[in-house]
């Protein structure tokens, strides 16, 4: 493999990200939409499952967070890599 196709696999990879962060925060956003229902209707519940509930939503919303982050990170890695090799 030459320089220019590693340098052609950062750039798909990189636009590959970009797709996956556009999904990411579009799901993130549904999510919210749903959570803030959600919470609206479990509001003052104490019954098991509406605990349950409450801590899925927050366990999912985490999960949107730390993939972003990580697709973040990934993105830089591949940029900088690229940048290197120019």
């Amino acid at each position: 493999m030459s320089i220019g196709d590693v340098k052609a696999e950062l750039r798909n990879g990189n636009q590959s990200l970009n797709q996956a962060k556009t999904t990411i925060e579009s799901i993130g956003a549904d999510l919210a939409e749903v959570s803030g229902l959600a919470l609206a209707t479990l509001h003052d519940s104490q019954h098991p499952e509406a605990k349950e509930a409450r801590r899925a939503l927050a366990d999912a919303t985490r999960e949107v967070e730390l993939t972003l982050r990580t697709v973040a990170a990934a993105k830089d890695g591949a940029t900088g890599f690229l940048k290197a090799l120019e």
